[in-house]
């Protein structure tokens, strides 16, 4: 018990420096890196599996919480760009994966996963939970969520602005898709209040055990993600507050932080390549999705490449302002996209290297 209160002590101490530094991803990225200095230097990290399964509900609960029945109304209109986005993806993930599995060491489900365009914090745990190598996978991730949330706005901002003499306008937006962001930011308090995140933490609570149980890949977050997701849309509210994903996002950097051992720590150095490999290819992604979309969907160019954007949902609702884009299509096409990798692209990976592993 001593080395576990301590190995929690060391994830939320660093965890938090990290946050304030504004490291992309602080609190997890904190804690694994505190918690595996910890293992590494004295063997004394140890944490318990339970917390894996309790961060899994918890992130897939907040995922679930994302979508709302105002958003709903606005599905019709992005259905075509989010299909093309999200066949690009897969194909993205099985080509790339395929393509670290030749040049490096790793094997072909830890392969797969580093391409996942899914969350920091979901893809080391559900990494796991298949049997890939974890810290390899927690080192991709990172990776390409802080070249995702740190280069690519600047490099498409200066493309947008090479290519149309003018700020990129916004779309054009149905009154009721506008004005949807104001529905969210004005919800009663009642809506967040005390017993509708209980109720939101029991549901996702039974639901993930059950997924659990079922033995389904990735079963915890994508029972806990469903079960939320449909919840909200027929009960109208569901809730979790942005500290209890912070507790989990803690939680699981100091899980992924144990798997980091002497041997770990030597073979980062042949992630080098891969990772290079990997963020080329998303930027490939990146700039194809730029030149498709504007060609068949109603989505100009910075909208297009925005979404196409290997960083999380909630990045991607600061970066498009910055860029000049002010549509509420992008955040939408983003928080879909991280459902649908979540729910789906795990599954997918296993059976993949179940057929050709």
């Amino acid at each position: 018990m001593g080395n576990v209160l301590l190995t929690l002590a060391v994830g939320v101490v660093f965890g938090y420096i990290f946050l304030k530094l504004k490291v992309p991803g602080g609190l997890i990225v904190g804690a694994i890196i505190g918690v595996a200095a910890l293992n590494i230097g004295f063997e004394a990290a140890s944490f318990p599996g339970i917390a894996r399964t309790v961060a899994q509900i918890t992130a897939g609960a907040f995922i679930g919480c994302s979508v709302s029945k105002a958003d709903m109304k606005n599905l019709p209109r992005i259905v075509k760009p989010l299909a093309i986005l999200i066949t690009g993806y897969l194909v993205l993930n099985l080509a790339a994966g395929f393509l670290l599995y030749g040049i490096s060491q790793m094997d072909l489900l830890t392969s797969l996963m580093c391409c996942v365009p899914g969350g920091m914090s979901d893809m080391p745990i559900i990494a796991a939970d298949l049997g890939a190598k974890v810290p390899y996978v927690a080192v991709l991730q990172f990776v390409r969520m802080a070249v995702g949330v740190g280069c690519f706005p600047l490099i498409i901002a200066k493309v947008a602005k090479t290519r149309e003499t003018t700020v990129v306008p916004a779309s054009p937006v149905p009154p009721a898709a506008a004005a949807a962001p104001v529905e969210k930011a004005k919800a009663p308090a009642q809506d967040k209040g005390p017993g509708v995140i209980l109720l939101t933490v029991v549901v996702g609570s039974v639901f993930g055990f059950l997924g659990k149980e079922t033995g389904i890949p990735a079963g915890t977050i994508l029972f806990s993600t469903v079960s939320v997701l449909i919840f909200k849309l027929v009960w109208g509210r569901a809730f979790i507050p942005r500290w209890l994903k912070m507790v989990a996002q803690v939680l699981t950097g100091c899980y992924i932080g144990c798997c980091f051992g002497r041997q770990e720590l030597a073979d980062l150095r042949f992630l080098i390549v891969p990772a290079i490999v990997l963020l080329l290819i998303y930027l490939a992604n990146c700039f194809f999705m730029g030149w498709l979309l504007p060609r068949v969907t109603h989505l100009n160019l910075a909208e297009a490449m925005l979404i196409a954007t290997p960083a999380g949902a909630s990045d991607m609702a600061l970066i498009s302002s910055d860029v000049g884009v002010d549509s509420p299509d992008v955040c939408f096409i983003q928080i879909l996209r991280m459902i649908i990798v979540v729910v789906f692209f795990p599954n997918i990976v296993n059976l993949v290297v179940h057929l050709f592993g």
